[in-house]
């Protein structure tokens, strides 16, 4: 259980704000494009390090889009919005048993609640086959995209702490400091952050490769082949075996900065840090 004081000090050391944005930003200040860093970044990888280099050798320059941005408009890049997994959504819809159902079925619209418990069969097969029906309906109707609040959608949209892409690949970052890899969604709490993130960028990246590293303060990698198993329970034994080999592991912070040129001592170390050289 994470106490007051736990808590507290996660939120000073933000990850998003003391780690994330301050690291790519300067990087992004000095060199936009990202041809002098984003080769080092990509070969601090320690885990598929064949992939690695095959990217380091792609071309390296991020997209315009994704860098633009004012002092006071942070660019595209940061808390990138993708949608879920489609593939993932219906295997949700379609195992309703499995999922673990939130305090007022996650909701406090009493219609969407009425569906979810259809679909939960608390009134009957029928009306649960007749509501799994329509949802994979809609599902089909709406895409991926179009799930956002959704009674069918048992999973919600992620917030990719990073995303570069270039003409060659995409590379999502996930940034921790004292904050720890979590679950991605409160109906199926099996499902690891870092996992999800990799199949919605797999489904994003189309026919261009992809892969996500960890940055975090102890470069130390969570992440287990239970972790893969249980987060994929729609992937036979060869895709999680493929996908895996699209995870870079995990990369210390002072590591990353030791490669790319920056002063890891010049990182912020809490949030008021940041706010103060925003007012200077």
């Amino acid at each position: 259980m994470t106490t007051y004081k736990e808590s507290n000090e996660i939120r000073l050391k933000n990850s998003s704000d003391t780690r994330v944005r301050p690291f790519f930003q300067n990087l992004l200040n000095r060199d936009a494009s990202g041809l002098s860093w984003l080769t080092k970044l990509v070969k601090l990888a320690s885990q598929n390090k064949d992939l690695a280099s095959k990217m380091a050798m792609m071309n390296c320059r991020i997209l315009d889009q994704l860098v633009e941005g004012s002092k006071n408009d942070k660019p595209k890049c940061f808390e990138h919005s993708v949608s879920p997994s489609k593939n993932f959504l219906r295997w949700l819809i379609e195992h309703p048993e499995r999922l673990r159902v939130p305090e007022n079925y996650g909701t406090k619209d009493e219609d969407k609640r009425e569906r979810r418990k259809c679909l939960q069969g608390e009134y009957g097969v029928q009306r649960q086959q007749e509501m799994m029906k329509d949802a994979i309906n809609l599902l089909n109707e709406k895409g991926a995209q179009g799930s956002r609040k959704q009674w069918w959608a048992f999973e919600g949209f992620t917030m990719m702490d990073c995303l570069l892409e270039t003409d060659d690949f995409l590379l999502g970052i996930e940034g921790k400091r004292t904050d720890k890899v979590s679950p991605a969604t409160d109906w199926f709490p099996q499902r690891n952050q870092i996992i999800r993130n990799l199949e919605v960028l797999k489904e994003k990246a189309g026919t261009k490769e992809y892969a996500i590293l960890l940055m975090s303060e102890d470069g130390k990698d969570p992440i287990t082949d239970n972790d893969f198993y249980n987060s994929l329970p729609h992937y036979s034994e060869q895709e999680i075996a493929e996908i895996k080999k699209h995870y870079l592991g995990a990369v210390s912070w002072r590591q990353a900065c030791e490669a790319v040129g920056l002063d890891y001592s010049a990182l912020p170390e809490t949030i008021r840090d940041v706010y103060q050289s925003i007012e200077r």
